[in-house]
Formats: C-alpha cells, structure tokens, sequence
C-alpha cells in the first residue's frame, strides 16, 4: 500500500514543485560552493564504503574458509 501511495500521489507532486517554472530570490555566496562541493565528495565516500562493506560481506558469504575474519588479526600481528 505504501509503494502504491507513493507513485499515485508523491512522486507527481514531487515532479511537479521540482519542474514547475518559479523564480529563485535567493543570494548564494561564495562559500556556498565549498559546501556544495564537500557535500558530493562525502557522498562519494559514503557509497564507496557501503559497496565495499557489502562486497566483502558477501565475499565472506561465498568463501569456503568459515573464520575469514581471524586471517586479518594474524597477519597484523606478525609484524
């Protein structure tokens, strides 16, 4: 029911305030573009992280040695 409300009503009225033709009275100053900039760079990490926590989840899932984890703690401690 919650994805049927979402297409039916969100979403178009979601695409309509977006595309809908206003005028934009606003100042943006300079360091609005750092932030606009730091913003995408920590999505970018964010995502990274998650896909590569994901991939060796599920590398973990297939691989054949049970105590995966254990090989890490070892070879750190060898040095």
């Amino acid at each position: 029911i919650n994805r049927l409300v979402n297409l039916v009503f969100v979403l178009p009225v979601g695409a309509l305030l977006v595309l809908g033709p206003e005028t934009a009275h606003a100042y943006v100053d300079p360091g609005s573009g750092s932030v606009l900039v730091t913003a995408i760079l920590g999505l970018f990490a964010a995502v990274g992280y998650t896909v590569r926590k994901q991939f060796y989840r599920v590398r973990r899932l297939f691989s054949s040695n049970v105590d995966a984890g254990s090989e890490i703690v070892n070879d750190q401690g060898k040095d």
